[in-house]
């Protein structure tokens, strides 16, 4: 799968959605909109409450919570995956929307593995406005994973060794 993904402007205006660019603090939209938020953090629990908001996460949950979580699960033997899910009170945990372990081959390279995730992120994220008020969501509890912080240097420096030891033991034939 290799296709370009546009800018997040021309994606909702593509798909018919409406686009704003703004902060939380001058951010008001009816109660019966979907929101889809890009590069904000953690939202304020007011906010969440508030909205029906979507995310769409890069690691496998609950496996792989937080930041970086796709070199996480490479460090931690986990599944590479994404995760569309409802916010709620706990970071990357809640209600379900779709979940998908990525496929790993002997010939990935660690970049391909990365886009490969990318990639699942947008097109899931699109398919999740439709989902998001299935009723037979699975609701999944952050349970005893560790909520990730930002991967440090330390640990970064080897992932590329540490990419080739994971697709070792998990690529498919």
């Amino acid at each position: 799968m290799n296709f370009h993904v546009p800018d997040i402007d021309k994606l909702c205006f593509n798909l018919g959605y409406l686009y704003e660019r703004g902060d939380l603090e001058n951010f008001h939209i009816e109660k019966d909109r979907i929101i889809l938020i890009t590069g904000a953090g953690i939202l304020p629990k007011e906010f969440i409450d508030s909205y029906t908001i979507i995310n769409s996460h890069s690691g496998y949950i609950p496996n792989c919570r937080g930041l970086d979580a796709f070199k996480w699960a490479i460090v931690e033997n986990q599944p590479i995956g994404v995760t569309t899910h409802l916010l709620g009170e706990d970071i990357d945990a809640g209600k379900i929307i779709e979940r998908r372990i990525i496929d790993i081959y002997q010939t990935d390279t660690f970049h391909a593995v990365a886009e490969r995730v990318y990639e699942n992120e947008v097109s899931m994220l699109v398919e999740a406005i439709d989902k998001c008020h299935d009723s037979d969501s699975e609701i999944i509890s952050p349970g005893t994973y560790e909520l990730h912080k930002r991967m440090p240097e330390k640990i970064e420096k080897d992932l590329l060794e540490m990419f080739e030891q994971y697709k070792r033991i998990h690529a498919n034939e």
